[in-house]
């Protein structure tokens, strides 16, 4: 049951990871748009979903990371 649980964990992970990179990429277009196009209506759509959205997404990829640390830790431990 490890198994899986880690296997669910990780493919959550992974799926978040680009969730957060095609964030990052509405992002950039938004500050191309704004900068560039004088067109703010991308960002301000990036800004309306940021903290229903993009933080949570951030914060999963940053809980996971730490866990994978601290659970990387505890592997190496058990391997001596």
């Amino acid at each position: 049951i490890a198994g899986t649980l880690r296997s669910v964990i990780s493919t959550i992970v992974t799926v978040d990871f680009f969730v957060v990179c095609a964030l990052l990429v509405w992002f950039l277009t938004g500050i191309f748009a704004s900068a560039v196009l004088d067109n703010d209506a991308i960002q301000i759509a990036f800004n309306g979903i940021f903290e229903s959205v993009v933080q949570p997404a951030l914060g999963i990829l940053m809980i996971a990371a730490l866990a994978g640390a601290v659970v990387g830790d505890e592997e190496g431990k058990e391997a001596l």
